[in-house]
């Protein structure tokens, strides 16, 4: 490969690559140019900042999580907070790695965090999953349930259950959770 020469969708992937053994905070932008075999100008051609590739490597789950919410919202506001987290568990062993390599990391929690999109996406989860009376406890349990989602991802013991176990763990103990029908068989908005 030219040492000029590097696609985007490469550098995303070999940047999580790098975050899964170095974490975040532990990578830089010439880590990444150099495993790939270009120079940092290549890199910097298409992302000037970590942060701009820390947010393209989390922009997959991000999308997934508005088309979610998009889906989700066309149903009525009953349904609503099952829906979702059922999508949620499903999306959490679909972006298993992610979650696991880039959420966990405190580099890339901080950095989403100044995203106002990022930050209006969470506030469209929260709301969605409380309704629109939340009262304290509502909101606690919303967020348990949130950040809960990256547990699965980190933990080793739960590593090594198969995707199908993990999905049907994660949307019984989020309906549990948040008091919601516990029902197996429920549609997965999504799929």
């Amino acid at each position: 490969m030219p040492r000029g020469d590097a696609a985007p969708e490469r550098l995303v992937a070999r940047a999580l690559e790098l975050f899964a053994r170095h974490g975040v905070a532990g990578t830089s932008l010439q880590m990444i140019a150099d495993d790939l075999g270009v120079t940092k100008a290549a890199v910097y051609y298409h992302f000037r900042t970590k942060e701009a590739v820390v947010h393209a490597v989390l922009a997959p789950a991000f999308a997934g999580f508005a088309d979610l919410l998009d889906d989700v919202e066309r149903h009525p506001q009953p349904q609503r907070a099952a829906l979702l987290v059922d999508g949620l568990a499903r999306q959490a062993v679909q972006h298993r790695t992610l979650y696991s390599v880039v959420l966990r990391d405190v580099a890339a929690a901080q950095l989403g965090r100044r995203s106002a999109a990022q930050a209006a996406l969470f506030d469209r989860l929260r709301d969605t999953l409380t309704g629109p009376q939340a009262d304290a406890g509502a909101l606690v349990r919303a967020a348990i349930f949130l950040s809960g989602l990256v547990g699965p991802a980190v933990d080793p013991a739960v590593a090594a259950l198969d995707d199908d176990a993990l999905e049907a763990a994660i949307r019984s103990a989020g309906r549990r959770l948040l008091g919601l029908p516990d029902v197996a068989a429920a549609p997965v908005p999504g799929r």
